[in-house]
């Protein structure tokens, strides 16, 4: 949970970067733009933004309202070695140097270009220094860096001589919107920090995450809970089906079970998983088995078992909806009990049907 009520702006700078020229010859693209600020490249501000006491709460709010998201990330690098992740290493220089902010917001902006191609956008990148911003609980220090692609046309109201009003046109940033954004946490160092990421990535999510950032989900309890719900539906919709002959309204009744269980407890453990969702032995036993394999991929703690996210179930409650598709005529959602499905064929029509049981229409 991320509170920035009483967070302070104390450090920040606005810097433009613009697509990079694609080019046969990468190498000598990249010396032509990436050592002197220019059209091609990037034009790197002189100085820090002075934010007066009348407009702080306003520009704090604007970079910090597009994270709710409770999935967070840490920084990485291919060789596991932190050091080699660019914004890890920036981000670091400001946190033990205050001083040091401008120089490495400029090299956040050369990282950005290079990461950039001939299909990106002209953007405007703010670099902030936050100060008692909360994550979890515990106030720290916190780098932001947003990157703004497009500009929005506004109407200004003026008040002229002739006591009557007039208009002007202009174009700026939206103040209500974050195209793309991070938060990178003083906490965690050791680790890769506590990062977290704008909600409004749309298509550039993976540009941002993996090229920018170089940063991976962290392995905290709503990274175990969404990944455990993902692995509950694979296991039910496609490896029981291989195993036994199961209805889809059977499917839809342990999807439906699934979801109670995660609603309703605290905490996963998989003895009491199978015990309450697959009392089966021989399902349950399978289930063990498949999640054997599935767990070691990803990390999940479902042997040890780990506390329920409840942000992680509510983001995850699309995997809950439980649908027979008929043809291209019915869709049947099930949300409760498969025994008042009866599936049946009907031999003079040479079609399958389903008859549903229901004490009262609403």
């Amino acid at each position: 949970m991320i509170n920035g009520l009483f967070a302070t702006i104390t450090h920040c700078i606005l810097h433009k970067v613009n697509p990079r020229i694609a080019s046969d010859d990468e190498e000598n693209a990249g010396k032509q733009n990436l050592d002197l600020p220019d059209e091609q490249g990037y034009i790197l501000s002189e100085n820090e933004i002075a934010i007066d006491k009348e407009h702080h709460d306003i520009m704090r709010d604007f970079f910090l309202n597009a994270f709710k998201a409770k999935e967070l990330y840490n920084l990485s690098s291919e060789n596991d070695t932190l050091s080699e992740n660019v914004i890890y290493r920036c981000a670091s220089e400001i946190f033990d140097m205050k001083d040091s902010f401008r120089y490495q917001a400029a090299d956040i902006v050369r990282h950005m270009y290079n990461q950039s191609d001939d299909r990106s956008q002209i953007g405007y990148v703010f670099v902030v220094l936050f100060s008692d911003l909360e994550i979890d609980g515990c106030k720290t220090d916190a780098v932001g860096i947003f990157k703004m692609d497009t500009r929005s046309r506004f109407m200004k109201i003026r008040f002229d001589d002739n006591d009557s009003f007039g208009i002007d046109y202009d174009e700026g940033i939206d103040l209500n919107k974050v195209e793309r954004g991070c938060l990178i946490f003083n906490t965690e160092r050791d680790k890769g920090f506590i990062v977290a990421v704008s909600e409004n990535l749309g298509r550039y999510s993976r540009y941002w995450i993996d090229g920018v950032l170089g940063a991976t989900q962290r392995k905290d309890e709503y990274y175990q809970t969404q990944n455990t719900i993902s692995m509950c539906k694979d296991f039910v919709t496609k490896q029981l089906p291989k195993e036994y002959e199961v209805s889809k309204a059977d499917q839809a009744a342990l999807l439906n079970k699934t979801k109670e269980y995660f609603e309703e407890n605290t905490a996963f453990d998989i003895e009491n998983f199978t015990h309450e969702v697959l009392p089966d032995k021989q399902v349950a036993d399978d289930f063990k088995s498949f999640t054997q394999q599935y767990s070691d991929e990803l990390d999940l703690k479902t042997d040890e078992g780990f506390k329920i996210s409840e942000g992680a179930v509510k983001k995850q409650s699309r995997m809950f909806r439980s649908v027979i598709k008929l043809d291209k005529n019915f869709h049947v959602y099930v949300h409760g009990n498969s025994k008042f499905i009866e599936k049946g064929f009907d031999q003079e029509a040479e079609m399958q049907y389903y008859r549903l049981f229901f004490k009262e229409e609403e």
